[in-house]
């Protein structure tokens, strides 16, 4: 199997641009018009999803009104959004299956949720997407006026959670069966292979869905249980190869990872040549693990605790995030610059079939939280519209 992306290098290459992408994911009903987070100005926001905390629609209107305000303000051209499991009332099926187990005292109408997210209701620049493509073009005349095909789709595997003493357990909203399963397989097979970027609310397996590493167990030779993103996903990411994919849902796993796919011809096991990562540390000093002869950065003592006895399948090196690093170099943002001009992840920019990977989770951690990031700002070269090949 070729990767989907094969460039002839007997044909003219187009010219790009640097365009600045605003990642963010898992707001959680904060806003930066209220002093949740900061959106620094860039050409397009990306929300991966979970925009509240259960998708009542004051919720929702909330996060509808700081998203449109940031298009009205200027801060930013195009806004992309999708849901996540937390908005609940955006996926009626489920909640006329499980609403009720949640929203006991004030009951939602979905259609009236969904209203929010119309062409009528949102600023014509927001392009909301539930498992559906688009082409965005920008034409800002102040702007990169580069365009990409976007896919955004807010489903991912199955989780059950405990709601109180009279519930045994509830679904979340956009979710399918765990891999292996066919519909985890089917779910995601209708991704165009023309796409430049993916934003899926969950991640893929072993990519920034957990700890920093992906381990397998050195006395059982099985995988740790660090990962918890969705395999059929990982496979459909080699497949596809987006320029740029950003997500959420796991908020451990904020962070950024370059990734440098096999060439499909020769692939055994991991079908990912090389990672490149960089994970936020949380409380406590940054530590090393490894056998002999390997040396890894994956975070705090904690984190060393739960995988030790562990070995490692692929290679990793790690991102310095000069927004956790100093307050004075860029204290409002996290930057990955990945354009040709870049001297992060070794000085060269991305190159054709390979992708950014983006957890951009803002929350940080599991309820109740514990505490905020920043948001992860990409700077990526995209094909100019409306000009010939150089």
């Amino acid at each position: 199997m070729l990767p989907a992306k094969e460039q002839d290098p007997s044909l003219p290459q187009k010219r790009t641009r640097k365009t600045r992408f605003i990642c963010v994911a898992d707001t959680h009903n904060l806003s930066p018009y209220q002093g949740g987070f900061k959106v620094p100005k860039g050409d397009v926001l990306i929300h991966a999803g979970d925009m509240t905390k259960q998708g009542t629609y004051g919720e929702l209107k909330k996060t509808v009104g700081w998203i449109n305000k940031l298009l009205e303000d200027g801060v930013v051209e195009r806004a992309i959004i999708i849901a996540g499991n937390h908005d609940l009332t955006l996926d009626p099926p489920f909640y006329a299956s499980h609403g009720h187990n949640w929203h006991t005292q004030n009951p939602q109408d979905p259609e009236t949720c969904l209203s929010l997210f119309s062409k009528d209701s949102l600023h014509p620049a927001v392009t909301f997407l539930s498992h559906a493509s688009e082409h965005i073009i920008l034409t800002s005349p102040t702007g990169p006026k580069t365009h990409f095909n976007v896919f955004g789709s807010p489903y991912t595997p199955i989780h059950i959670t405990k709601v109180n003493d009279l519930c045994e357990g509830s679904r979340w909203a956009f979710q399918y069966a765990a891999h292996p399963s066919e519909e985890s397989e089917d779910m995601w097979k209708g991704i165009p292979l023309d796409t430049d970027i993916l934003v899926t609310h969950g991640p893929p397996y072993s990519h920034l869905d957990g700890y920093p590493v992906s381990a397998t167990s050195v006395s059982t030779g099985k995988l740790a249980n660090t990962q918890l993103g969705c395999e059929s996903l990982r496979k459909t990411c080699w497949r596809v190869r987006p320029k740029l994919h950003v997500f959420g849902h796991i908020h451990e796993g904020r962070g950024c990872r370059r990734v440098m796919w096999r060439d499909g011809k020769h692939v055994t096991g991991m079908e990912e040549a090389c990672a490149c990562c960089h994970l936020e540390v949380e409380d406590g000093e940054r530590i090393s693990v490894g056998g002999e002869g390997e040396s890894l950065s994956i975070g705090t003592t904690e984190m060393a605790e739960r995988i030790s006895s562990v070995t490692h399948d692929h290679a990793q090196m790690e991102w310095i995030d000069p927004g956790a690093v100093d307050e004075r170099i860029n204290g409002k943002m996290s930057s990955v610059d990945v354009t040709r001009r870049t001297r992060m992840f070794g000085g060269f920019g991305l190159r054709d079939g390979e992708t950014l990977m983006v957890n951009a989770a803002i929350v940080k951690g599991k309820w109740p939280y514990g505490g905020v990031n920043k948001a992860v700002v990409v700077d990526l070269d995209l094909e100019v519209w409306g000009e010939d090949y150089t």
